[in-house]
């Protein structure tokens, strides 16, 4: 995974740059503020000048990133050229260019599920490496315990959702277009089989959250495959129900 902070525009994003580089070389709970500081090529002073404390740090470096998804997908659309938004631009360090969404939706949703459950297996650039996924487990434990981090993961399960939704109504709509001739298809009649894509967007988000606990929590990797297989196989007779033509929730 790339560097996202490799051209800070500001101090602050210096030192996010610095907390993420010594996150994912140390992990949540051998972190600390000392360790943030020694990435830091400005006097590392001014980390505690703006931070009070690991947390809260690690917290802004969190909502800075989400920030920076969410104004990637805020166009309304998830695909194609249009989808890179503002990430890229202006004095913000790139973090989803416009290459990362450059994919059908359907294959969009088969590298979230991926990057949850097998992250390794990934070879693009900006996707999540096994590193990130497990600093990412661990700080969303956190939240266990601490309402500061509960209330990221919260708008961060927000923001994703609404993403996975678009691409399952996007996916659905190829799905459409493309002929499929599918009994009860919901996307075309309104039948009783027809399903929402936010069911299937909280069904494919929980499916991911709990495969990153599991692949970053034991050293068998022997259910990747089943897993994989069923949420597979879940999409194939699911995303031809979903309807296409209701509006955004």
């Amino acid at each position: 995974m790339n560097d996202p902070f490799a051209e800070p525009s500001d101090t602050r994003q210096a030192i996010l740059g610095a907390a993420f580089r010594a996150l994912c070389e140390h992990g949540y709970a051998n972190v600390t503020i000392q360790r943030i500081g020694d990435e830091f090529d400005k006097s590392p002073s001014l980390v505690y000048h703006h931070y009070d404390g690991k947390d809260d740090l690690l917290i802004d470096l969190l909502s800075f990133l989400l920030d920076e998804f969410e104004a990637s997908i805020a166009d309304g659309s998830v695909t194609g050229p249009s989808a890179d938004g503002a990430a890229g631009e202006g004095d913000v360090p790139e973090m989803a260019p416009e290459e990362a969404f450059d994919r059908s939706a359907r294959e969009q949703l088969d590298g979230y599920l991926t990057a949850a459950v097998d992250p390794a297996s990934l070879e693009d650039a900006y996707a999540p490496d096994e590193r990130f996924v497990t600093v990412m487990t661990e700080l969303r434990s956190q939240a266990a315990s601490d309402e500061a981090y509960r209330d990221h993961f919260d708008r961060s399960d927000r923001v994703f959702g609404k993403y996975l939704e678009r691409l399952v109504r996007e996916a659905a709509a190829d799905i459409a277009r493309d002929g499929a001739e599918v009994a009860g298809n919901g996307a075309s009649d309104g039948s009783s089989d027809a399903v929402t894509a936010s069911e299937v967007a909280a069904t494919l988000q929980t499916f991911a959250t709990g495969g990153m606990f599991r692949w970053a929590t034991t050293n068998d990797g022997a259910w990747v495959g089943d897993a994989r297989a069923g949420i597979d196989r879940y999409l194939e007779a699911t995303l031809p129900l979903v309807e296409t033509n209701g509006s955004e929730k």
